[in-house]
Order: structure tokens, then C-alpha cells, then sequence
């Protein structure tokens, strides 16, 4: 698990916590360790319990019975453990399963498939299923059975995904073959725009419900969740309902809320309007042209300073802005500070087309850039998809009203479900015509139809997998999400683009 070491470093100097010559052990307990310390004492103090925290203590106990020889007995113990998705544990879940067999002294069965290993973000690996032995030290050496017979997929789905997966190293080799004699209709689609792909997309949808095929079985499978934000904005543009997680609702954002105000308020850049309008307009993009937000003090005194120019425009009001000398997120020496943030709205401001709005928000707006400490708690941050919304609106050219107008509607149509479909009580949910969702969430479904987005290069392994290690990692997440088709499988890449390593590794 060293290499998890790393990225967290990296992180951190992408935050500028670190420094890129500071990235010893040392540096990084000084920089990371000692504050979760701090934050573990203040969840203690404040009788906080997380979910890792329930299985945290749960291992303590049976680990604590353990070593002081508790063991269970009689119809308190348990003769035999089974595990199921083995290869999805994390260390804290192998040390409650280890501490839970030698409590019992029970015999265990581990099941799970290595080359659906995805979930190493959240500290997973593969490797305990690899190499169990050494992980689970049991009384007893495990024996190994393979299960060589896929019930699900069609022939040619197994066959081509077998040769793709062969391609990883770190594997156990196996001899896989379908139950079905059916092949199942694999196309590659070579598109111009995003516009083409979505048209695609409802038209193969409407050919599927034409022909009978039950609407619950299409699903739209992505790498990272800004690519299905503008399928969401189209779906529910066309009174389309679709089924996607709650996490993976941009709508729910409040953030992309935000971002609607200032393409609203930019509409309006230039009508006269109250002095209190304009410098509550100001200030709020001054809370997004940087990472962080003013703070109280900082903004009373701008607001104090706008107040006796008397701006009625929200240019009025980035003139203002522009002869500020007072502190600003910093020092803001010479007045440096507000000429540039006067110089970002005004690019945002000055944009002629919704498409240009959109990528200037994108690169001169730090306030809405990726964020990890933020994307836990909004989507937008997790995968900003201002690429993908900019080119969605390349047909609106100048018209924001437009734009803003058909986000609304799409909001209101809304189709709410919940993040986990353990959660779903309504059937019904799970009838919708079509399913969006990312290949990690994809991991045990399967649908009569699938499409692939964007299946080229730079998504398909993503650009920042770079070691071994991660580049066998995309390689089994999309091994999960090319598997889940039982009739078809379309993968979408546009023209022009690189397309992906792993359409080759398919054979095709």
C-alpha cells in the first residue's frame, strides 16, 4: 500500500501544504499525522462515531479477545466464515475478518474476482485476494477453485474481455467461457461533436424501446462524472426520465447553483440597478475569482469601498473594484490583487458566447477549479465539467437565456433516487428508460444494452495513471464496464481523438 503514500503527498502539494522538495516521511507526519490526531481527539470529545470508526472498534474488541485468549466456543462461535467480494476489502476490513477467524477458530472461504479490483481509491487491492496466505495467516493454507463458467455475458463479451484483462501482470490466469452460445452486437461510433453522441444515445434509446426492449436495460457507463453531466441536462431537456445516483447529480449541487447566478447576473452585465444589487453581485464573484471565499472583515470593507463610487452596472462595479487598495485574500500590494480579479470578471463578463463564458469561468475562477477536500461534499468539485457543459452549449452561441432557461427545466424534471439501490423501495425507480452512472458505480449490474463514453485515450486509461500499478487498475475499471452488456455494447469515441489503448487490447 506504499504507493497510496505518494498521492497523498502529492496532494498535499498540489494545496500547497507541502513543498515539492518537502516530501519525506517526516515532512508529510508533520504536515498530515499530527492534524489527525487533533481530529480524532475532537470526534472522541465530541462522541462522533464514523462509519470506519463502527468496524475500527468492532476489530479492537475481537483483536483485545484475542490476545488475551477470549475465544468463543459452543453456539457462540461460528464453524465457518465466508466473505463474498473479497477483492473489494480494505486493511481495516481484512484485520476485523482475520481478528474475527481466530476468535472463532473457524475455517474460512474468500470469493471474489481479482480482475474486478476497482476500488483502491477508497483502499482496496487486489492483492489480498492475490495472495491470501499471506495476508490472513490462517491455521490453514487455502485452496484455490476457479469458477470458469460465466453465466451473464455472451461468448464474444467473455472472449474479448478476456483479452484484454490478459494484459495485466499482477493477475491469477484463468480459462473463463460462457454459459451462452449468443454473441452479443459490439459497434464502435465515431462522432464529430458531443451534440452527434447525445442524438446517438436517443436514438438508440428510442430503437430499443420501439423494438420491445425493456427501458431499464440501457445504461450510459462514463470514467469520470463530468461526462455524463451534459446526457443529464439533455435527457431532462427532452422530458426524458433517467435514473442516476444522488452523488452523481450535478443538479444537486449548490455550487453549479452558483455558477447558474453568474451567467444570470453576466446576462444583465450591463442594465442600470440598485448600488446594493451590484455590490452584492461583485462581491460574489470576488467569493469564486479566488480558491476561497472573502471573509467577513474583507468584505464589509469592499463593499464600504464600492458604496462611494455608487456603481448601477456591474461594470461600474469591476471599476470599482479595480482602483481597491485595501486587503483582499492577501496583502494586496499595489492594489495587484484587485486588478486581477477585476481582469477575471471582466473576461467573464466580456465573453460573447455561452461556450466562451463557460471556459472562462474554468480558468480564471479558482473558486470553482477541482477541489478534494470540497468534492465530499459537492459533486462539482470531484470532477468540475465545465469542458463538457461548454461544449453542450456551443448550440445556444449568445443566447444565455437560452442556456439558463433549459438548466432550469431540467432541474425541475429532476429524477431524484438514492445513492445506493440497497436504498430503493420504489421498483418503479429502476424502470426508467435509461441509467447514467460512472464504471466504478456500474460494478455488479448488468443491462441489455451499454454505451461507453468517450472510449479514447487520456480517458480510457485516465491521463493521470502513470505507474504500472495504476495503469492495471484503469485497466479492470473498464474490464467491469465493457462486462456488463448482455445484448450490446456501443463505445462512443469522437473523431480526431486518440482512441483508447484498450479497444485494441479487445481485438477489435
Amino acid at each position: 500500500m506504499g504507493w497510496r503514500l505518494q498521492e497523498q503527498v502529492d496532494q498535499l502539494i498540489k494545496f500547497d501544504v507541502l513543498t515539492e522538495s518537502a516530501t519525506s516521511a517526516k515532512d508529510f507526519y508533520c504536515a498530515f499525522y499530527q492534524f489527525w490526531v487533533e481530529a480524532t481527539a475532537r470526534l472522541i470529545d465530541e462522541a462522533t462515531f464514523t462509519l470506519e470508526d463502527q468496524k475500527y472498534f468492532a476489530y479492537q474488541h475481537e483483536q483485545t479477545n484475542v490476545d488475551n485468549r477470549g475465544f468463543l466456543s459452543g453456539a457462540a462461535a461460528l464453524g465457518h466464515v465466508f466473505v463474498d467480494e473479497f477483492q473489494d476489502i480494505n486493511p481495516l476490513d481484512l484485520a476485523l475478518v482475520r481478528a474475527m477467524v481466530k476468535r472463532r477458530r473457524a475455517t474460512l472461504t474468500i470469493a471474489g474476482d481479482d480482475d474486478q479490483a476497482i476500488f483502491e481509491w477508497r483502499g482496496a487491492t487486489p492483492e489480498y485476494i492475490l495472495e491470501p496466505d499471506k495476508f490472513l495467516r490462517t491455521r490453514r493454507r487455502f485452496v484455490t477453485h476457479t469458477l470458469a463458467t460465466n453465466y451473464r455475458s455472451p461468448s464474444n463479451i467473455v472472449l474479448r474481455s478476456q483479452s484484454l484483462i490478459k494484459h495485466n501482470k499482477r493477475r491469477v490466469a484463468k480459462q473463463i467461457s460462457s454459459n451462452s452460445l449468443k454473441n452479443a452486437q459490439i459497434d464502435i461510433k465515431k462522432l464529430d461533436t458531443l451534440r452527434d453522441s447525445l442524438n446517438y444515445v436517443h436514438k438508440l434509446l428510442n430503437s430499443s424501446i420501439s423494438q420491445g426492449t425493456s427501458p431499464s436495460r440501457l445504461a450510459l457507463i462514463s470514467r469520470k462524472r463530468s461526462q455524463i453531466i451534459p446526457y443529464q441536462v439533455f435527457f431532462a431537456s427532452k422530458d426524458i426520465p433517467f435514473c442516476a445516483a444522488e452523488d452523481l447529480q450535478v443538479f444537486l449541487s449548490a455550487t453549479f447553483e452558483r455558477l447558474i447566478r453568474l451567467l444570470t447576473v453576466k446576462e444583465d452585465a450591463d442594465r442600470r440597478r440598485s448600488a446594493s444589487n451590484v455590490l452584492n453581485d461583485i462581491t460574489f464573484f470576488c467569493d469564486y475569482v479566488k480558491r476561497y471565499p472573502l471573509n467577513k472583515k474583507t468584505k464589509l470593507a469592499l463593499k464600504s469601498h464600492l458604496l462611494s463610487s455608487r456603481p448601477r452596472t456591474i461594470r461600474d462595479g469591476i471599476d470599482a473594484l479595480a482602483d481597491y487598495h485595501g486587503e483582499l485574500k492577501g496583502k494586496n500590494v499595489d492594489g495587484e490583487t484587485s486588478l486581477d480579479m477585476a481582469d477575471a470578471i471582466s473576461q467573464f463578463i466580456d465573453a460573447e458566447s455561452v461556450t466562451d463564458a463557460l471556459l472562462s469561468l474554468s480558468t480564471d475562477f479558482e473558486g470553482f477549479q477541482y477541489d478534494f477536500g470540497k468534492s465530499e461534499e459537492d459533486i462539482f468539485f470531484a470532477d468540475p465539467p465545465f469542458l463538457y457543459l461548454a461544449e453542450y452549449a456551443r448550440q445556444y452561441e449568445d443566447d444565455f437565456a437560452s442556456f439558463v432557461d433549459d438548466i432550469e427545466v431540467a432541474k425541475d424534471t429532476l429524477v431524484y433516487t438514492p445513492p445506493f439501490e440497497d436504498d430503493v423501495s420504489d421498483e418503479n425507480l429502476f424502470k426508467r428508460p435509461i441509467h447514467l452512472m460512472t464504471a466504478l458505480r456500474a460494478k455488479g449490474k448488468e443491462f441489455d444494452k451499454v454505451v461507453l463514453l468517450d472510449v479514447q485515450d487520456q480517458i480510457w486509461p485516465n491521463r493521470n495513471a502513470r505507474t504500472q500499478q495504476q495503469l492495471e487498475a484503469e485497466r479492470r475499471v473498464f474490464y467491469v464496464a465493457f462486462t456488463r452488456a448482455r445484448e450490446q455494447v456501443t463505445m462512443l469515441l469522437h473523431k480526431g481523438a486518440v482512441p483508447s489503448p484498450y479497444i485494441q487490447e479487445l481485438g477489435l
